[in-house]
This record gives C-alpha cells, structure tokens and sequence, in this order.
C-alpha cells in the first residue's frame, strides 16, 4: 500500500499536513486553538519534549476548555531536525535584542552546531547552562508573535474548507439532497 488512496501518509508533505489539520473532525475553534497552541509550544526551545508539553497542557486545561490535541501535535511538528538550528539562532538574535547575552548571533550559531554535532546531551547543556535567557525571551516573543495570528488564520481556514462544495467531509454535514441539473433546451 502506498498511501496515496489512504489517510495514511498524511505526514509525508506540507500540503498534505495542512489538508489533515483542516479536515480533523472537531469545531473550527478546537482546531484553531489546538494550532496556536503547538505552534506557540513549536515556537519554543523545547524539541524532544514538545508533544509532551501539548499533552500535559491539554490534561491541566482540560476542565477549563477545549482545543484539538491532533492540532497542537500536528503543529509542534515545525520544530524538527532539520529547522532547530535556524529557530533557535533566531530565538537566540531576539532574546539578545531584550536581555544582555554571554556571546555574539554569529558566536552562538557557530557554539550551537558544534554541539549539536557532539551528541543530543551537549545541546541542551549549552542551551540551558549558557545562554538560556536570551534563548528563553527570544523564543517566547517568537512564540507569542506566531501563535497569535495562527488562531484566526486557521479558524477562518476550516470554515472555508467546510463551505467548499463537494467536499466529502461537507458533504455528510449536509442532509439536502441536491436537485440533478435539467438538461438544456435543444435550439430549434
């Protein structure tokens, strides 16, 4: 099977995450929510532990209100391998930008991909031993900045995509059955 009939590759291209995200079955704002929560979550320098984070934030607001966990953890997703460097040398740039910083942008990126190549314990301890201020302030202006816009933009997405005719997941919203097109009249 190679998933392109099946929901089971959804994952595999950016199109294909974004038709997944707007297609989750659950209200507009739950989605919405859910989006603006992992993308703040992403948006912070906490990869490996971000799925958790959605998770165990989901469990404490759960008596309080409601957003789509799939969404969030779907969302964490913009943090990964192969984007860390770049968001976290940007968290680090902002966060220098608000709090005195131990070294330079350029003397950062430079520490940080030498860690990164010495193994997973050695980023987290230059992380969080020498420059976690301004990588903490820089990544939660960031957070705030795109997680903000993201609930609207993805609320007003859903909604479209449900209104789109034709689609099979409005089709089943609909109990109307839709009157077959009368076929032209012939010219004389």
């Amino acid at each position: 099977m190679d998933g392109r009939d099946s929901d089971t590759r959804w994952w595999t291209t950016p199109r294909r995450l974004i038709r997944k995200l707007l297609s989750l079955d659950d209200s507009a704002h739950a989605i919405a929510l859910g989006t603006a929560l992992g993308m703040f979550v992403g948006m912070t320098p906490t990869v490996g532990i971000q799925m958790l984070i959605i998770v165990a934030v989901a469990a404490v607001t759960r008596p309080l209100f409601h957003f789509n966990r799939v969404a969030g953890l779907i969302t964490v997703y913009i943090s990964n391998p192969l984007t860390i460097v770049p968001l976290y040398a940007a968290f680090y740039y902002v966060g220098t930008l608000l709090v005195e910083a131990p070294m330079t942008p350029a003397e950062f990126q430079t520490q940080f991909e030498a860690a990164m190549d010495r193994g997973w314990l050695d980023p987290l301890r230059f992380i969080f031993a020498e420059v976690a201020w301004p990588m903490i302030a820089g990544s939660l202006l960031i957070a705030t900045v795109t997680a903000v816009p993201t609930y609207p933009i993805v609320k007003r997405l859903v909604m479209a995509k449900r209104r789109l005719p034709g689609r099979p997941d409005v089709a089943l919203q609909s109990t109307a059955v839709p009157e077959a097109d009368p076929e032209p009249e012939q010219p004389s």
